[in-house]
């Protein structure tokens, strides 16, 4: 499973880069509206699978493990709940004043590229998924009703914290409070790293019931 994700991670992230290159990032854009909207009954797994930046950042924090550069800190100001919103709305007023007044396009998606990787060489994948990027805050409203979602049994979860301690978009909780481990739908990137890492093999996903 990890290997057919990073082949499907690698090819569409040149499919990308093509796009990027010959100038058709409406195409793209395309792509992340399909993402968005079928959210709703799927989930966010245009994040796990599709997106570029993520692709990037699996790079940028195993590169950031090896060094030991990563620190659980995280800066005060990265936790303000509308940073995500600040951002697309900074995206969306630079890209019309590029537009209307310069002519020109703005390349705010390899910004936030770039951003998202030096990010991670430094701060959890999940800083910047959560608590930065706009197209995250996007399918969060989307993904919280998905349909499929990958969820925990109620019996055999042993509350190992495995799944926990894999999740790249901090999305699985386990405290004493919990019988089981509890999955965030709108948090999910539907990655199957938690159903990877779960000794007793409880999570899987599947139809989620209202």
């Amino acid at each position: 499973m990890a290997k057919a994700r990073t082949s499907v991670e690698v090819v569409l992230f040149i499919v990308f880069a093509l796009l990027v290159v010959t100038g058709n990032m409406v195409i793209w854009l395309a792509v992340f509206v399909v993402g968005l909207l079928t959210a709703a009954l799927f989930g966010r797994y245009f994040c796990g699978y599709i997106c570029p930046m993520n692709t990037l950042m699996r790079v940028s924090e195993k590169v950031a493990k090896r060094m030991n550069w990563q620190r659980d800190t995280i800066p005060t100001w990265l936790r303000n709940p509308n940073m995500p919103w600040f951002v697309l709305a900074l995206m969306i007023s630079t890209v019309i004043v590029f537009r209307q007044i310069l002519q020109r396009e703005f390349p705010f998606l390899l910004i936030l590229l770039v951003l998202s990787f030096i990010m991670t060489l430094r701060l959890k994948p999940w800083v910047f998924h959560n608590l930065v990027c706009p197209y995250g805050a996007l399918l969060r409203l989307t993904g919280k009703y998905a349909r499929f979602a990958v969820s925990v049994k109620a019996t055999g979860c042993v509350r190992c914290q495995k799944c926990e301690e894999v999740c790249p978009a901090n999305a699985v909780t386990v405290t004493p409070l919990t019988e089981v481990a509890e999955i965030d739908a709108t948090l999910c990137h539907q990655c199957a790293d938690c159903i990877a890492a779960c000794p007793t093999a409880v999570i899987s996903y599947q139809y989620r019931k209202r």
